[in-house]
């Protein structure tokens, strides 16, 4: 009888990560550009999955609770508000709690998690104000590295983008909503790429990880279960009419889609409310 992922990558027995994640961090090993440094891993389970020394590999065991950490919050594989518990963790890494407690710290630092007075962790939920806070911030970012982008790109990657905002049509035709908030992002990702200001751009894409963590809130505070979103519409029309502008190489044109597309029809009255202050 074959053996199945979770009996080979078995889970410790904590309350706090919900099983899912366990099986996510043993099915992404072999999808995943980064994974536990081998030296955590059988060598049955590393027959299993797969693993090649050509994958990248993270300088420390920290480094890759990090990030799994990180990655698993940001997708909503772990909820807001969800506990999280050092010794767990440690367990699950095979790792002392020393390595989990700088990534906590790191992750707190960047507010993903929160950890009070007495010591516990929880991942971090987003109110309203902190999303308006942020569509600000990134309205004037993304139209400032698109602006410097226009200019840059070439046709080869015109032509990328062409293709995305079609797969964004299909994910939008379709009512994907996490497929289409992914492609978005992807697109937005490759035209900040093209500003050639490195800083910029890497502010950008913390940024947009911050979206994404926020993103999976804001459909369980502002719309009911299954319930297109309302921003969806003006989104894709946003995207359509952001595409005929870069092929034109607009620069107006993409600064006057840009500077109010984050957030536009995110958070109804609220937003209205704040962008009139």
């Amino acid at each position: 009888m074959s053996t199945s992922t979770s009996e080979k990558f078995s889970s410790p027995s904590s309350p706090s990560l919900p099983s899912s994640l366990y099986h996510t961090f043993s099915h992404r090993a072999t999808k995943c550009l980064t994974i536990p440094h081998p030296i955590f891993y059988s060598d049955k389970m590393v027959r299993s999955f797969g693993i090649m020394k050509t994958i990248e590999i993270p300088s420390t065991i920290s480094e890759t609770i990090y990030r799994y950490l990180k990655k698993a919050i940001i997708e909503g594989k772990l909820k807001p508000r969800q506990r999280l518990q050092e010794k767990g963790i440690a367990d699950l890494f095979r790792a002392s709690t020393t390595p989990v407690r700088e990534a906590f710290q790191r992750l707190s630092a960047e507010k993903y998690i929160i950890i009070n007075a007495r010591k516990d962790v929880m991942v971090a939920s987003a109110t309203l104000e902190e999303i308006i806070e942020l569509f600000e911030v990134v309205r004037v970012l993304d139209t400032f590295a698109s602006k410097k982008a226009v200019k840059r790109l070439n046709d080869e990657e015109i032509a990328d983008l062409r293709k995305m905002t079609g797969r964004l049509g299909n994910f939008y035709k379709k009512k994907k909503i996490y497929d289409y908030v992914k492609e978005n992002l992807r697109i937005h990702h490759k035209i900040w790429k093209a500003c050639a200001n490195k800083f910029l751009h890497q502010s950008l894409v913390n940024l947009g990880e911050k979206y994404t963590f926020f993103s999976n809130q804001v459909f369980s505070l502002t719309n009911e279960p299954n319930k297109q979103p309302s921003f969806f519409d003006q989104s894709y029309k946003d995207h359509i009419d952001l595409m005929k502008a870069i092929e034109k190489r607009d620069v107006t044109q993409v600064e006057n889609i840009l500077s109010s597309h984050w957030g536009k029809g995110f958070l109804g009255e609220e937003e209205k409310e704040k962008r009139r202050r």
